[in-house]
């Protein structure tokens, strides 16, 4: 029996890609493969089991990760003479450190996210965020006196995801 290994980097961590590695995983589904593939080692065959496509497509795109440094093979099994590898990502987090040099001075921080959502999904997370942002403001306002404040502006959006061919 094998024992799994851990990500290279823990779920607080990020691991630097270049504007290639970023574009390859500004694809919703790959970054869905990409955040199951954090959580577990799993075959292609499982992991398409798990987000029901066909195994041929998921494959496809485990091997552009792994060809791009984001996945890495865990282990390797036999099963019944079937060499069945496991893939693994690398980070749940990552950071294009040369978009981060093209950012203005007084950016502090970021993030993003490329997901699949249905449009339920999609509004409760609006309200999740505007309840959110206003818990921040109100906590803001609660500590006015106790703590050096700095100004900041605090902005997101959603943008529909276009495939290479709709752009």
């Amino acid at each position: 029996m094998t024992e799994e290994k851990k990500p290279k980097y823990s779920r607080d961590e990020v691991m630097e890609i270049s504007w290639e590695q970023e574009k390859l995983i500004s694809n919703p589904f790959r970054s869905r493969l990409i955040a199951l593939l954090y959580e577990q080692a799993l075959t292609p065959k499982q992991a398409a089991d798990m987000v029901e496509k066909n195994p041929g497509t998921v494959y496809y795109h485990i091997q552009q990760l792994l060809k791009h440094d984001i996945l890495e093979v865990e282990r390797m099994e036999t099963n019944k003479g079937i060499v069945e590898k496991y893939y693994r990502a690398k980070a749940a987090n990552y950071s294009n450190p040369e978009r981060s040099a093209q950012n203005p001075a007084h950016y502090v921080t970021g993030a993003n996210i490329h997901i699949l959502m249905s449009d339920e999904l999609l509004e409760d997370f609006r309200k999740d965020m505007g309840e959110l942002l206003m818990k921040y403001g109100h906590l803001a306002y609660k500590e006015q006196n106790s703590k050096e404040q700095s100004g900041y502006t605090i902005e997101y959006s959603v943008k529909k995801f276009l495939e290479d061919d709709e752009k």
